[in-house]
This record gives structure tokens, C-alpha cells and sequence, in this order.
């Protein structure tokens, strides 16, 4: 990783294994597996995104809102949540949080849609104010 990267990521690791900790004291489940792979999802759809922009590449809404249901961060923030509140971790529970499951990413879609709206009307208020 590049230098000013660096500090970034040593900081998401420390919080992440302070909430793991803190998840294991109290619910004796050690959730670092699932929070890394979380972020690890949610920074690679960033990527995904940069390179989109990088290249000019248009993707299609499907392609858009695959990646988009990833990147609204939901998906990071209810792993948190489902570990932090402890109930009903269980193996079988677990695994189906990692998999992204369809009650999650439906609900990333609709308030990935949902800030798009928003970014397109500020858009469109700002290019009224311009012209």
C-alpha cells in the first residue's frame, strides 16, 4: 500500500480487532473473519467504482447496481451490527451474514437507489443554478 494508505488501513484493522474483541468478551464468538471480509467487499467495490470512472467504462444497471448494493456500506454496517448485538450467532447464522444474503442486499439496493436520487437532484439543482 502506498504510504498515506497505510494509516487508513492500520486504523479500520485496530477498530475492527477492538470490536472483535470486544464481540468475543461478551458473546464468546470471534467475528475478525467476517468483519475483514466485509471491508474487504465494500473496498473492493470502491475499486471497482475508481476504475469505472478511470476508464470512462458506462456499466450496465445491472453491472451498476450489483457492485452499488455493495458499496452503499450496508452490508458492513448490519455484520457490525449482527455481532454487536449478539443474538442468535450461531455457525449456520454466520455464514449466512457473510453470504450477503437477499433481505441484505435488497435492502443495500433500494438505499443505494435511494442516495442516487438524491446525488441526481443536487446535480440537477446545481446545473440549474450554473446555466
Amino acid at each position: 500500500l502506498p504510504e498515506y494508505m497505510k494509516m487508513c488501513f492500520k486504523t479500520l484493522d485496530d477498530i475492527t480487532n477492538e470490536i472483535s474483541t470486544k464481540v468475543h468478551k461478551e458473546h464468546k464468538w470471534n467475528p475478525v473473519g467476517s468483519l475483514r471480509k466485509a471491508w474487504a467487499s465494500l473496498c473492493n467495490a470502491f475499486l471497482v467504482e475508481a476504475k469505472w470512472f478511470a476508464s470512462g467504462h458506462v456499466p450496465k444497471a445491472e453491472e451498476y447496481l450489483k457492485n452499488g448494493a455493495v458499496s452503499s456500506g450496508v452490508h458492513v454496517v448490519l455484520v457490525h451490527l449482527f455481532f454487536l448485538l449478539g443474538h442468535g450467532i450461531t455457525k449456520e447464522n454466520v455464514d449466512l451474514v457473510d453470504d450477503f444474503p437477499g433481505i441484505i442486499s435488497s435492502t443495500a439496493t433500494i438505499l443505494r437507489l435511494w442516495d442516487d436520487l438524491g446525488s441526481a437532484k443536487v446535480n440537477a439543482n446545481h446545473m440549474q443554478v450554473v446555466n
